[in-house]
């Protein structure tokens, strides 16, 4: 990702690329889990995220019951760019 790319570019490239999920399941409401995700893939998810958007996301403030929404919100609140 460029340091231009919004939060939500770079979540969605991150689950479809890296975790298989498909395009069409990516409802905001959704948790990380109802997304097919476990703790490990969600520690590397907000790894990969981070690393992207060079930001810190703590693994205490995702888990696999937050929901894609929060994770957006989160990311892009820290990131600076939805």
């Amino acid at each position: 990702m460029t340091s231009t790319a919004s939060a939500r570019e770079t979540v969605t490239a991150a689950l479809t690329g890296k975790f298989d999920v498909l395009p069409e399941a990516l409802d905001p409401e959704r948790t990380l889990s109802s997304l097919g995700l476990e703790s490990l893939d969600v520690v590397e998810l907000i790894y990969t995220v981070g690393r992207d958007l060079d930001i810190k996301i703590g693994e205490d403030e995702v888990t696999p019951w937050s929901t894609l929404g929060e994770l957006l919100a989160l990311a892009g609140a820290k990131a600076g760019r939805p």
